[in-house]
């Protein structure tokens, strides 16, 4: 079986944990956490380092990545891990819980999370490193592009275009056809009704703010 080690040790971390065990396909061999970022006590798996030790790690044999750190309010610190990953050869799996439903022909990007009771339905494509949350749903034909996070019990309904770097929000809908643009936040509960342009975030109220980078 290959090895691959986490990035993080936080909430998402333990997820990826959680379905890496459950899938069967990888050993985790620990977590690259930097000294300042995490208890590690209660931690299953060893610390192997920080981010400065990335290279040693894959010169060891271990060839294989997964990034442990949700969106947390921009993709910026996931986009910069992917990078540092890819230069030094990684390989970043999908990640998808056993639970999940993917469509036959559903696209899905190296590095992504497909969290439990997740659906991807038929024709739809999610970008890289993109965050697939607990119980979302992806309908047919929908594009989610590289490094957006759809949270836990959205949904996107038929047609949906979400640009890269966006994030929808907890129990939120976009309706069928509509398209959000790029580095956009959706807040929790709110309902998409017509398209968003890039950077851009919209509340539950429809109160629609300009988002700068």
């Amino acid at each position: 079986m290959e090895k691959i080690v986490i990035l993080g040790n936080g909430g998402h971390a333990r997820s990826l944990t959680d379905i890496i065990e459950r899938e069967n396909r990888y050993e985790i061999v620990g977590y690259v956490v930097n000294e300042n970022d995490t208890d590690m006590s209660d931690s299953k798996y060893p610390r192997l380092g920080g981010d400065a030790q990335l290279g040693q790690i894959f010169q060891s044999g271990i060839k294989n990545a997964a990034v442990g750190v949700g969106y947390m309010g921009n993709s910026c610190l996931r986009e910069r891990l992917w990078a540092q990953l890819k230069q030094i050869g990684f390989f970043l799996p999908v990640i998808c819980d056993p639970s999940a439903i993917l469509a036959g022909d559903a696209r899905i990007g190296e590095g992504s999370f497909i969290g439990k009771g997740s659906i991807v339905n038929t024709n739809a494509s999610i970008g890289k490193m993109c965050i697939i949350n607990t119980g979302a749903i992806i309908e047919h034909d929908c594009e989610v592009e590289d490094f957006s996070h759809i949270s836990v019990g959205s949904i996107l309904c038929g047609n949906v275009k979400v640009g890269a770097a966006s994030f929808v929000g907890a129990n939120s809908t976009v309706i069928q056809g509509t398209s959000i643009g790029k580095n956009c936040m959706v807040g929790a509960g709110t309902t998409i009704r017509k398209n968003l342009k890039d950077n851009y975030m919209v509340c539950a109220r429809e109160k629609i703010l300009y988002r700068p980078l």
